[in-house]
Parts: structure tokens; sequence; C-alpha cells
């Protein structure tokens, strides 16, 4: 009885998982056309400085949008949630912030500091799931038994 159940809920996971990867891949493209259209804007007539932030601020969204892809496609090939990756995709949004933050001369000092040490813990914690990680499986495309 168990293993229907689990073959479903595998299922169920693989296509919800399809299903916002398919989204993200969307999400890719639309982001790559603002960007590409903020380039245009940028270099038109009459160019703002309004322009160019928003072309900053499309392209470092991409990034976290490319980020957060690759989660998902580490799951799929590990079969579980790598918290390295996570913690990429954390630093880079808090990146992302951090920058348009400093672009806009939106900020405070003591702000900046949070911020900064925020980016830096994930780094450390990062570092210490790279430098001690659990006992390592081969990818689901690299196993060799059919379950």
């Amino acid at each position: 009885m168990q293993k229907p159940i689990t073959r479903l809920y595998k299922a169920a996971i693989q296509i919800a998982f399809d299903i916002a990867l398919l989204v993200l891949v969307v999400g890719l493209f639309a982001g790559v056309g603002r960007v590409l259209l903020s380039v245009i804007k940028t270099f038109g007539p009459g160019t703002t400085p309004q322009a160019f932030q928003s072309l900053v601020t499309d392209a470092l969204t991409l990034l976290v949008v490319i980020e957060l892809m690759r989660t998902f496609v580490e799951y799929f090939e590990w079969e579980r949630v790598r918290i390295f990756v996570l913690l990429d995709a954390g630093a880079i949004f808090l990146l992302r912030e951090l920058i348009i933050k400093l672009y806009t001369h939106d900020y405070q000092t003591l702000e900046i500091v949070w911020w900064t040490l925020g980016i830096l813990l994930l780094m450390v914690a990062r570092t210490l799931t790279v430098q001690w990680q659990p006992a390592s499986r081969l990818p689901r495309s690299e196993e060799t038994d059919d379950n």
C-alpha cells in the first residue's frame, strides 16, 4: 500500500515542481525582455537616471530568478533541497536589495551595516555547509538501480 502512495507523492511533487519551473522560465524570458527594453530606453534620447535605475533593478532581479531556477533544478537532480543552493539564492537576493538601496541613495548607515551583516552571515553559513556536507548521494540521473 505504501509504494503506490509514495509513487503518487513523487509524481505530484514532480508535476508541481515542473509547473513552478515552467513559470520561472516564463518569468526569466519576461525579465530578459524587460532588460532589453530598459537598455533601449537607456540609450534613447532624453535618457533619465530612472531609466538606468530600472535597467539595474531588472538585471539584478534576473539574477534572483536564475538562482531560484537553479534551486529547482538541483532539487530534481538530487531529490533533496541542498542548503548551500538556498543560501546562494538568499545572498543574491540580499545583494540585489543592498545594491538597489545604494544606487537610489535610499538608506541610512545602520541599515547598510545590517544588510551587509546579513550577507556575511549567509556566506559564512554557505561556507560551513560546503565544508561539512552530509554523506554524498549520486544525483538521480546517475543512479544505476531501478527502484
